[in-house]
């Protein structure tokens, strides 16, 4: 199981893969609808960064549906032990799972330079995708690698919590999972808009985003 919890699979870079793509393919479309006078390789470059911004919230959530059951399950087996026991658990799954994640933004963001320079050409293929990944700053990426790993790590905790809770009230495993995809979605969701809320205006007023 801890092997499973730790593995990243083709399958589920495919899936991150697809995701970035189609995230960016959609906000090329958009945004092209709207700002018919921006030249194309503008309009690339604000959906790659804006699907370099939503990445952490759809790779945690993708982690969850692919390893929510055994999560569940987890949280259920020590679920009848000491308070501190489930911590114990987190800490030794956090590092293997959050690695996963973290190794999955590249892919993502690959796919998503590749869907925008494909998806409105404007230069040379080459020109464009390296104009495309110098608009990368290092601070954004930084961010989301951060937020990436701090919303991977909740994930796991509510999935752990919901299984250990499932188990208690003698509910079956899917609604335990049901609870923690639910819970999950709404925590990461509230965090990302606090901190593009309150974080990220902070860090504009230092002149650390360009």
């Amino acid at each position: 199981m801890i092997r499973r919890l730790n593995r990243l699979d083709f399958g589920n870079v495919g899936l991150a893969m697809l995701t970035g793509a189609g995230v960016s393919m959609g906000f090329i479309q958009l945004l092209a609808g709207s700002l018919e006078q921006v030249a194309n390789v503008s309009v690339q470059v604000m959906a790659v960064r804006t699907t370099t911004l939503v990445a952490p919230v759809l790779i945690s959530l993708l982690l969850l549906l692919r390893d929510g059951p055994l999560m569940i399950r987890l949280g259920a087996r020590y679920a009848r032990r000491r308070a501190n026991r489930l911590r114990q658990v987190w800490r030794q799954q956090a590092g293997g799972l959050i690695f996963s994640a973290l190794a999955q933004l590249p892919y993502l963001l690959a796919a998503a330079l590749m869907a925008a320079m494909l998806t409105r050409p404007e230069l040379d293929s080459l020109d464009e995708l390296r104009f495309l990944v110098g608009n990368l700053d290092p601070l954004l990426l930084g961010l989301s690698l951060f937020k990436t790993a701090l919303f991977t790590g909740l994930t796991l905790w509510i999935a752990l919590d919901q299984g250990a809770r499932a188990h208690r009230r003698d509910l079956l495993p899917t609604a335990g999972l049901s609870r923690a995809i639910s819970i999950s979605l709404a925590a990461v969701l509230v965090l990302d808009l606090g901190w593009a809320l309150l974080i990220t205006p902070l860090i504009a007023e230092r002149g650390l985003v360009p």
